[in-house]
């Protein structure tokens, strides 16, 4: 059961974890949480995440885009005809601003 709104985004991501890192795409992002697509070999249940999305101004309502550095958890995992969807809980988060 998913507790906020989730809104479509597709964002390119470098998800890294103890066991190292793999490149993935936002399928869907909320305030709580988020899905990832990945042709890797996705991380066990409960494995610690940390990824940076650079949400476009135009979409967050300003001038520049917001920088947001995430940890989370893997919370479910399956396969999929185009790879691997990660489930993910974002246990917390730092906004970091725009690009330079």
């Amino acid at each position: 059961m998913r507790n906020g709104v989730r809104f479509p985004l597709r964002l390119k991501v470098r998800v890294e974890t103890e066991q190292g890192a793999f490149d993935a795409e936002t399928e869907d992002v909320s305030a709580s949480g988020v899905l990832f697509r990945t042709q890797a070999e996705a991380p066990a249940i409960n494995a610690q995440l940390s990824w940076t999305m650079v949400l476009p101004g135009e979409v967050m309502g300003g001038p520049a885009d917001t920088v947001v550095h995430c940890l989370g958890r893997v919370i479910w995992r399956r396969s999929s005809q185009d790879g691997q969807q990660i489930g993910a809980v974002i246990d917390s988060y730092r906004i970091a601003g725009g690009p330079k």
